[in-house]
């Protein structure tokens, strides 16, 4: 049976992959995507959610513009990384508008109205979006099933600042509302997505499917302007269809979310009593990435 998720993101060419390889999984049934600033701005990562859903023939899944800017900052924080577009320079075609509707009422109501426990919230780019709905409905994200967040460099040196990733120090406030929001948090920090390492022999094999998913993949990856390629935000989707790829411990989270050096930080103190978050450490790169090539051969 397929189990109902949202995916929270700001693509970008790693969330492009992770919304990939959520359409080809039939254990997961998409209900909506939501878009934050990140990667790019919101101008940017909602039409880009479009055309990703849209060329991996999910066109009926609804996109919801979110929040453009942090919660206690006045721009955005983005990077180039993912080129201009935030699709490496990929042209992908917009077939349709998003939904009118904002993306924090649309996570809110759908939390609100559906049974406690049965839908996983899956957020892979700054947490804006769902810090705000804890803001305007406490209580909200601790109704989800589970809530996996990719974000934060706990053991590493972080990959913005010597302290931080990308994620939460876009918006290190709002990482914070939602690590302290009593929801049944998975994280996948940098600790466990810089051992999922894309070759390029890997990226080159992307070329040899035959479907347009796999063709914009690989289009989309050969102009990543990076220097390692990491499947960053696949990791969190991954463990939502095959959770055996994973393993890590339970601490206690929290963010350094003042302005300083250390900004972003994500703190991770030893949790001996069964409670906290569960911190990811270790995945199995292999099985992972032949895990995303086989479901994206699947995609039109």
């Amino acid at each position: 049976m397929s189990h109902p998720v949202i995916i929270d993101c700001d693509p970008g060419i790693d969330d492009a992959l992770a919304l990939m390889l959520a359409a080809g999984s039939p254990e997961l049934r998409l209900l909506g995507v939501t878009c934050v600033a990140g990667n790019r701005p919101l101008e940017r990562t909602t039409p880009n959610a479009c055309r990703v859903l849209d060329v991996a023939g999910a066109a009926a899944v609804p996109v919801f513009a979110g929040c453009a800017r942090p919660l206690a900052q006045a721009e955005p924080r983005s990077n180039l990384v993912h080129g201009d577009d935030g699709l490496g320079g990929t042209a992908l075609p917009l077939q349709r508008e998003p939904d009118a509707r904002h993306a924090v009422d649309f996570i809110a109501d759908t939390l609100r109205q559906s049974p406690a426990g049965t839908i996983t919230l899956i957020a892979v780019g700054p947490l804006t979006n769902l810090a705000l709905v804890e803001i305007k409905h406490a209580g909200t994200l601790r109704r989800a099933k589970s809530l996996l967040v990719m974000g934060g460099a706990a053991f590493r040196r972080g990959n913005v600042t010597p302290h931080a990733e990308f994620n939460f120090w876009a918006d290190p406030l709002a990482a914070q509302v939602v690590l302290s929001s009593g929801a049944a948090l998975t994280v996948f920090g940098l600790d466990v997505t810089e051992q999922a390492k894309m070759s390029r022999e890997w990226i080159e094999s992307l070329a040899e499917l035959p479907g347009r998913s796999a063709q914009a993949a690989h289009a989309m990856l050969s102009g990543y302007k990076t220097k390692e390629h990491l499947l960053h935000d696949a990791c969190p989707v991954a463990y939502a269809i095959e959770p055996a790829l994973f393993d890590g411990e339970r601490y206690a989270l929290s963010v350094d979310w003042q302005q300083g050096e250390t900004e972003g930080r994500l703190l991770a103190a030893p949790e001996g009593g069964g409670a906290g978050a569960m911190l990811m450490r270790r995945v199995d790169g292999t099985r992972l990435l032949s895990l995303v090539r086989e479901r994206v051969a699947r995609l039109p």
